[in-house]
């Protein structure tokens, strides 16, 4: 049996970064992307299916899937797996397999309920709940993606299995041992607050920013650093700086004494996360937080909302799946947090109790050095859990020999 990877493209992304390094780990014949678009590493050179980019629209996309699907059902045939990443990789992998004959394993990377809203929930829930179930396995990589499908997307369960994502535990250490260059490390010098992710809807950064607000009037000394970029940067710069903040927003060499800084892209983030005093992580859903378990593996303290799916899987094992804080909750290997309500208030409207209660514990934690240290220890031996290795090894057990 052979078995061929598919994803929507290779560009930066958890999901994409978390294929290119399985892809190495799992023996395979092909690797085949929808779009034209290939910016990290792979171990072979990947096919692409059409001559779209990262800047093509998501519409015109959406209707390539059967293109895409032709495509992919003319280098596939019976005995043969293709395991794919992404919805429309999966939706293109179940279609094809109706005229291959091949085994289709997709692979659900987010919580489908909360990624898909408006315009793109009407188009992509009904394909969802339509063409999933037909997959030969369903693969979630959070008990909250799995919980998520077979609720609300009709998804069999005999069919849902999870495997975790894996983390380089030891590469993350040896990359966030990088010394910082200068005007960073004078920064850094300050008490920290660090986020990573792209800036995205689902990171709820803006509610970060308010409750940041609030920090500071009890620890004015403290700085808030974003790592990543996305569609909603301009936004969270422009409420920086309504919120009255002096605002770095990434062009050039940073100050030493500004109160958001907005770094952008960093090849090596864990050089900043593992020289601050707090990672903060205030998604509004996820399926499984890659951010936030390399920020754990970088030896940084973590303090996450506690949204349906993935921090509280990482923070808090021992308890029930599915329950949420109605409090701050010291967790095994890192705080949890109330969830956030997604609004955009503007800058001047009072701070929802979400908020609040987050600034509070961050200035509570920015106060308490033995703890942080021992949340730091903490967070990294649970990083460890999740090696590459281990998570290739789950996922040779699902898909059975390969050649």
């Amino acid at each position: 049996m052979a078995l061929k990877l598919l994803i929507n493209s290779l560009f930066r992304g958890g999901a994409e970064k978390q294929f290119a390094a399985l892809a190495g780990l799992l023996p395979h014949d092909g690797l085949y992307l929808l779009e034209d678009e290939a910016s990290l590493p792979a171990p072979v050179r990947p096919i692409p299916l059409s001559a779209h980019r990262a800047g093509t629209s998501p519409l015109l996309k959406t209707a390539a899937i059967p293109l895409y699907a032709r495509r992919l059902a003319a280098l596939a045939g019976p005995g043969d797996t293709v395991l794919s990443f992404m919805e429309r990789a999966n939706l293109v992998n179940v279609i094809a397999a109706a005229s291959s004959g091949h085994r289709a394993v997709i692979c659900e990377r987010t919580r489908p309920s909360g990624e898909f809203s408006g315009l793109r929930g009407a188009l992509m829930r009904p394909l969802i709940r339509r063409y999933y179930p037909r997959a030969a396995l369903i693969v979630a990589n959070s008990e909250g993606v799995r919980r998520d499908l077979a609720v609300n997307f009709g998804v069999p369960e005999d069919k849902l299995r999870v495997v975790p994502n894996g983390c380089d535990a030891d590469g993350i250490a040896r990359q966030a041992a990088e010394p910082l260059p200068a005007p960073w490390a004078a920064v850094f010098a300050r008490p920290v607050v660090v986020t990573g992710g792209r800036l995205t809807a689902a990171k709820g950064h803006w509610h970060l920013l308010r409750a940041f607000k609030e920090l500071k009037k009890n620890r004015p000394e403290t700085a808030l650093v974003f790592l990543g970029e996305g569609e909603l940067g301009r936004y969270l710069r422009s409420l920086s700086e309504q919120l009255g903040f002096k605002t770095f927003p990434g062009a050039g060499e940073p100050p030493g004494d500004a109160d958001v800084y907005f770094a952008g892209f960093c090849p090596n983030p864990h050089q900043f996360t593992a020289r601050a005093r707090l990672f903060a992580f205030t998604s509004l859903w996820e399926g499984f937080p890659n951010a936030l378990l390399e920020a754990m593996a970088s030896g940084v303290p973590v303090i996450s909302s506690d949204c349906d799916s993935g921090p509280r899987e990482l923070l808090a094992p021992a308890t029930p799946s599915g329950v949420q804080a109605a409090e701050p909750e010291h967790g095994d290997y890192g705080l949890l947090m109330p969830p956030l309500s997604g609004l955009r208030l503007p800058a001047g409207a009072p701070l929802e109790a979400a908020e609040r209660a987050w600034a509070d514990k961050l200035s509570e934690m920015l106060g308490a050095p033995a703890a942080l240290r021992a949340y730091a220890a903490a967070g990294r031996r649970r990083a460890g859990e999740f090696g590459l290795e281990k998570t290739a090894g789950l996922w040779l057990g699902l898909l059975g020999p390969t050649t």
